[in-house]
């Protein structure tokens, strides 16, 4: 039984015998028993107890009874899980497959075995230019559009407790081929296609809490964005192509405090070639321009110096980058993953990173499009 199992059988073996409650009657013991979480335990000692509860049982809790789904799906319970250090990580890939169907699989880093989620509703499976985001404890898949055909504002998100999807109010404005980052608890879209010819040059935030999407107008929104990156509470999107260095402008960043985007070409933001990951501390970049190198932000200087890199023949390019704790997981084509301790791999050494390995999907040539990670 694994660490954890233990602790989940004694509390289903549990139960609470009328002779424990003489002086209760039927509607005083229906009513006792809709409140307590665990017979013959205070509720406060129950949720310390079930907050030790490995996440992947986590579904398993939701199916004892109401009392317990409820809680699974309270913000005490997760908060809790949070201050005792208990939260559990994991990783959601966004990848496409041969036949240019869009798929999700989930990795959690104890058990080290990537599963499929349920499909996405709709058409979303064809779609391409879709950009996906975590806010929260929720994935959120927006917009995007199938060949020849008009881009889309529609929302859905995935909730990971449930494990299922919905659908999220849709976008102010149809997009594709757009950045998303979360920042304080919203969502930005920003720039993409529209469904007019001509980029945008818009921007919309949506509120998880009402439900609301906001459109804003911002010419500093340019066409060629590529990747977000959310650093000291500001959001830096980069461009990707050519035409933005000569334009002498190569990332935009958003300042939450003004409302408002500008134009930024710091050292930061003209070495930025890749995909990032923010740790407890450091923000780490993979560089695939010429094999696979890991750098590291030098807060200070503005300037990415380079960690060490990975064997061309440990993993297949493209990679995604990203962290969970300490641990960084570099998520190649069919899911294989390599995993590093940013403790162990020091700085400026250059050379060969040390990784542990995660195995892929057998026979898969899945392209991951981005990663994502969710605490529970």
């Amino acid at each position: 039984m694994a660490e954890g199992d233990g602790c989940l059988a004694t509390l289903l073996i549990g139960k609470i015998s009328p002779k424990e409650l003489p002086n209760a009657g039927n509607e005083e013991m229906e009513s006792h028993n809709k409140l307590v979480l665990i017979p013959g335990l205070p509720n406060d000692l129950a949720l310390q107890c079930l907050a030790r509860v490995p996440r992947r049982h986590h579904l398993n809790l939701r199916c004892v009874c109401t009392k317990w789904r409820d809680m699974v799906a309270s913000e005490s319970y997760y908060f809790l899980r949070k201050r005792l250090g208990l939260s559990e990580g994991w990783i959601y890939a966004f990848s496409r497959d041969y036949s240019e169907c869009l798929h999700w699989h989930i990795l959690d880093p104890v058990s080290r075995t990537w599963k499929e989620l349920p499909g996405m509703p709709g058409d979303c499976l064809q779609r391409y230019g879709v950009t996906c985001s975590v806010v929260e404890r929720e994935l959120y898949v927006m917009g995007g559009g199938a060949k020849f055909r008009d881009p889309t504002s529609e929302v859905y998100k995935f909730d990971p407790i449930k494990n299922e999807w919905s659908e999220a109010a849709p976008m102010e404005m149809a997009r594709c081929h757009f950045v998303s980052s979360a920042l304080s608890g919203r969502l930005y879209a920003v720039g993409g296609l529209g469904a007019s010819a001509g980029p945008l040059t818009s921007w919309e935030v949506f509120n998880p809490e009402t439900n609301q999407w906001f459109a804003r107008e911002d010419p500093n929104v340019v066409p060629d964005l590529g990747e977000s990156l959310v650093i000291d509470g500001k959001i830096y999107v980069r461009h990707v192509s050519a035409r933005a260095a000569y334009m002498g402008s190569y990332a935009a960043v958003f300042d939450p405090v003004e409302s408002a985007w500008a134009s930024v070409d710091n050292e930061l933001m003209k070495k930025w070639c890749g995909p990032t990951a923010v740790t407890e501390s450091d923000v780490y970049m993979l560089d695939q321009t010429f094999g696979i190198k890991l750098m590291v932000l030098d807060k200070d200087s503005g300037e990415w110096s380079r960690v060490g890199r990975f064997s061309p023949q440990s993993i297949r390019l493209p990679c995604r980058l990203v962290a969970i704790g300490k641990q960084l997981y570099v998520v190649g084509r069919g899911l294989k993953t390599l995993v590093l301790n940013t403790e162990k791999a020091g700085s400026g050494g250059g050379g060969v990173l040390v990784t542990t390995s995660i195995n892929g999907l057998p026979e898969c040539e899945d392209v991951v499009l981005s990663c994502h990670v969710i605490e529970l």
